[in-house]
């Protein structure tokens, strides 16, 4: 009997220590349908749940959490929201290595210590490369740029993720010119 008491009591702790980051999701929560923080905190109702990176209409429990603009909140508006900063499209010249630098803004504490990746976008397909975060500027692991198309550009963007894959809101974009078609692309003056 002493057993069954220590194994509930301890049961019971783990439960209440875990409650805090359980996040219930239901058929009728309508904000789970949004997948960055900026969609989902322009719904009145919703909450976005930094660590966890997921919009909901409960309580984020532990976590960071950032609210609709019109709440009275600390963490109200989409200027809180984890996303890219950069807003200029960079050009590469095919056939290149290049470190794609991605310039991103609020980020908390605890992402910096997880691990960074960058996912390109480009000619149809998604890489995921390893990035490294130093100050406010995610460094993508030197990749090279590809034309394969008739065109002389292709366009491309690259999302940043955190701890893997939770995705920072935005994008940054990019065009990839053949020299050999467009000899006065920017990036061929090199």
């Amino acid at each position: 009997m002493f057993r069954n008491i220590v194994v509930v009591i301890i049961s019971s702790l783990v439960i209440y220590c875990l409650a805090g980051d359980l996040v219930i999701h239901t058929k009728d929560d309508r904000c789970s349908i949004h997948t960055s923080c900026d969609s989902c905190i322009s719904e009145s109702i919703c909450t976005w749940c930094v660590a966890k990176s997921l919009c909901t209409q409960q309580r984020c429990g532990n976590d960071n959490v950032i609210y609709p603009k019109e709440t009275q909140a600390l963490l109200a508006g989409p200027d809180f929201c984890p996303r890219v900063a950069d807003t200029s499209e960079l050009t590469f010249a095919s056939g290149q290595n290049e470190i794609i630098t991605v310039r991103i803004t609020q980020i908390y504490i605890f992402m910096a210590f997880t691990p960074w990746k960058c996912k390109i976008n480009m000619n149809g397909e998604d890489i995921t490369v390893s990035g490294i975060l130093l100050a406010d500027i995610v460094y993508c692991e030197i990749f090279e740029m590809k034309n394969e198309s008739e065109n002389p550009y292709i366009e491309g963007s690259v999302k940043v993720l955190w701890n893997y894959n939770k995705a920072f809101d935005g994008s940054l974009s990019f065009k990839v010119c053949r020299c050999d078609l467009e000899p006065k692309c920017v990036a061929c003056k090199n």
